[in-house]
């Protein structure tokens, strides 16, 4: 039997208004990408045009004459370093507070929960005082602990709220075949989990990359800063090269979008798992 497709007023006025909202997210970043290879004088000239005369220039520049590359390598580290302990101890925390009972369970989930509650910045001047008297203060592992701070009670709520509706029963069956926990963890567990895991990583690698403040802050020599806080160096005090800016602009937000990328197929399986049943 033909299906015939129907089409209202209503429905392309929906469809419009909601690639009109598409565009207006992509717009920013097609606007960086393109504008990175303008010169100068086009750029002053139009803001919203096309480059007539593409250039690298604006890409050699930021490398050849400033230490871009070196606070890159500095945001990787941290980034990478934060996703790992993130990763290891949001799920080994959420599984076992979703699964095991025990005194003082609510009280721990509880305090990891406050850390969503609290505002982030408001941590700001204490972690601060804390970490010149600790001798922890300008470090390359400095940013570090904030961040994984920052980045767990988030990462224990999805996973744990994800275990959860994970049947226990395919665990007791492992069990009875003679699994370990570990074992169990590692081949039926985590496998279940990719979904939500991929969450995480995109959610703790993107606020890792991103944050300023701490960065700011806890960081005073010019070898330990990052991405964000270059990216106020290109800014002059009576005039700033616009295409050079954006051109750092658009090496700072590539490995946000390789990231999402890699990992946004897990996060549409897991919003779409258990919708169809065989």
């Amino acid at each position: 039997m033909s299906r015939h497709l129907r089409f209202s007023p209503l429905k392309i006025l929906g469809n419009a208004v909601f690639m009109l909202m598409s565009l207006g997210c992509l717009f920013p970043v097609i606007w960086v990408g393109y504008t990175s290879f303008k010169p100068l004088t086009e750029y002053n000239a139009s803001i919203l045009s096309l480059p007539r005369n593409p250039t690298l220039a604006n890409y050699r520049q930021i490398i050849s004459t400033s230490k871009f590359l070196s606070y890159f390598t500095n945001s990787a580290a941290a980034s990478l370093a934060t996703l790992a302990v993130v990763l290891l101890l949001a799920f080994l925390s959420g599984y076992f507070l979703s699964r095991f009972k025990f005194r003082g369970r609510n009280l721990i989930y509880g305090f990891f929960m406050l850390g969503i509650v609290v505002p982030t910045h408001a941590w700001l001047l204490p972690v601060f005082i804390q970490f010149k008297a600790m001798g922890l203060y300008d470090n390359r592992a400095t940013l570090i602990f904030p961040y994984v701070a920052f980045a767990l009670p988030t990462a224990i709520f999805l996973i744990e709220s994800f275990v959860r509706t994970i049947p226990i029963e395919m665990e007791e069956s492992a069990m009875i075949e003679g699994c370990t926990v570990w074992s169990t963890l590692r081949h039926i567990i985590m496998p279940l989990c990719l979904p939500i895991i991929a969450t995480v990583v995109i959610l703790t690698f993107n606020g890792s990359w991103n944050e300023f403040p701490f960065a700011m802050v806890l960081i005073n020599r010019d070898a330990l800063k990052t991405v964000p806080v270059a990216l106020t160096m290109f800014t002059g005090a009576y005039t700033t090269n616009y295409p050079q800016l954006v051109a750092a602009l658009g090496v700072a937000i590539l490995p946000v979008i390789v990231i999402y990328l890699a990992f946004s197929n897990n996060i549409m399986k897991g919003m779409t798992a258990g919708a169809v049943k065989g």
